[in-house]
């Protein structure tokens, strides 16, 4: 399979191409940063995305979120030395195919990609149960109570409308919109639109 791999690390780089030198994976790209990650899918349509979480020019999370606006089919793996509650979380909703992390066993990283190309995806052991945990925790919490116009408003969101869009269908000026949908990240505690738009049917 076709890898492209995204990490700003030159001593990462060439120990992943090491490790996958003679396996049925192929690295046909190497970027460091976010946005030449971003440019080499278009550009070399990989199969699968190996992405660093940390990087200049674009965080992996950014490029995760980008990619899944896109409707992209892309399979992505992430590499990380660490990761924060939210983001793993974030990234599971994003349907992010694996998670590895950058100091655990090199055979993690084979058996999540062996996993990936047959369809499955791969967390690597230490955040599973966390993944699981935390998954839990964010279920049991109450549902944010939201007014007939916010729910609205997330019903605009989730159908991909743009902020002018929205102000035109309410009658309100963009501000306006800016201002609510500002309110309702708040209240719901998501990050960004595109995050707002996969967790829709969570909300309503």
């Amino acid at each position: 399979m076709r890898l492209l791999l995204a990490d700003d690390h030159p001593m990462i780089r060439n120990a992943l191409e090491v490790l996958l030198r003679g396996t049925d994976f192929e690295i046909v790209g190497m970027a460091g940063t976010g946005e030449a990650a971003l440019a080499d899918v278009e550009r070399l349509q990989p199969d699968i995305l190996l992405l660093d979480l940390q990087m200049p020019g674009g965080t992996g999370m950014d490029c995760l979120r980008s990619l899944r606006a896109r409707k992209s089919p892309l399979r992505i793996i992430l590499l990380t030395a660490a990761i924060e509650d939210n983001a793993l979380l974030e990234a599971r909703d994003l349907k992010v195919q694996g998670i590895v992390l950058k100091n655990s066993d090199p055979a993690y990283l084979l058996e999540c990609l062996e996993n990936v190309r047959a369809g499955r995806s791969w967390f690597d052991p230490e955040l599973t149960h966390r993944v699981r945990q935390l998954a839990a925790s964010r279920g049991t919490r109450r549902r944010p109570n939201l007014a007939p116009r916010e729910r609205q408003l997330v019903g605009f969101v989730r159908k991909g409308l743009r902020n002018r869009e929205i102000a035109e269908a309410l009658g309100v000026t963009e501000g306006t919109v800016k201002v609510y949908l500002h309110a309702i990240f708040e209240k719901l505690g998501v990050v960004n639109r595109t995050e707002l738009a996969i967790r829709a049917d969570e909300f309503l």
